[in-house]
């Protein structure tokens, strides 16, 4: 048996034992000690396993809709990088916005979960492509593994996706770094073979979960710069350009 599948036992039966014990004393101090065990343990079961999700399989369920993402992305001829729009009343999960034009414009107001071509509107510049975020479970992952919504709580948040990544075998870390209105993400041990220059406008879900997480965390909206890719290291340059009553 694994260490961590002894580790994860040991708790779960301390954790047990302490529940049983704290019941018959009247010890509530006891019984929360023992429930926080079997918490513990059962997470140690759950999330630090590769074997929790195979990466085949991640492949061969998520990378068609990757691909799909992109084949629209290039039929409509849209050269510029996205804007990652944090959950809000009108996009309940969030959006990815593919502008037509670099300088853009976009009234969220105007948005809602049926949009997807955005071309009746008076101006050019607010013409794009509106996509649901590919990582948008992922990033659910992420709050229910942290146990908090990332909703305003700040990019300190954001790293807890890396023991999510980590124990699915998708990545081994996440670094961010922020600079005023410049934000750096650091992901290693990327493990999909998506990452291309395309990724600025359609990017896994692996990278696209952590956008759309700093989003949320600062409720802003994100605009990506810059994918930089080697050896399954990924550096993402993306920038914030405010909230979501700025863009109303």
């Amino acid at each position: 048996m694994k260490l961590k599948h002894i580790a994860g036992t040991l708790l779960i039966v301390i954790g047990s034992i302490l529940v049983f014990k704290g019941a018959v004393d009247g010890n509530q101090s006891l019984i929360n000690a023992g429930i926080g065990g079997v918490f513990l343990g059962v997470v140690v079961l759950t999330f630090s396993t590769s074997d929790y999700i195979k990466y085949d399989a991640f492949k061969a369920v998520v990378m068609p809709y990757v691909e799909s993402s992109r084949d629209l992305v290039d039929a409509l001829d849209l050269k510029n990088s996205a804007a990652y729009i944090p959950p809000y009343k009108n996009l309940p999960e969030g959006g990815v916005f593919i502008p037509l034009h670099e300088d853009f414009d976009l009234d969220l107001a105007k948005l809602d979960r049926n949009t997807m071509f955005i071309t009746d509107v008076g101006r050019e510049k607010e013409m794009g492509l509106l996509l649901k975020p590919l990582g948008k479970e992922l990033m659910r992952m992420y709050e229910s593994y942290s146990e908090m919504d990332f909703a305003n709580a700040g990019l300190y948040a954001v790293e807890n996706a890396s023991a999510v990544l980590r124990s699915l075998g998708l990545a081994k870390s996440v670094t961010v770094e922020e600079s005023g209105a410049k934000v750096k993400v650091y992901v290693d041990g990327v493990r999909t073979n998506a990452c291309s220059k395309t990724c600025e406008q359609t990017a896994c879900p692996v990278c696209s979960s952590i956008l759309l997480s700093i989003a949320k965390s600062l409720q802003e909206l994100i605009v990506v710069e810059e994918f930089k890719f080697e050896d399954g290291f990924v550096e993402i340059s993306a920038r914030r350009i405010g909230g979501i009553d700025r863009w109303m």
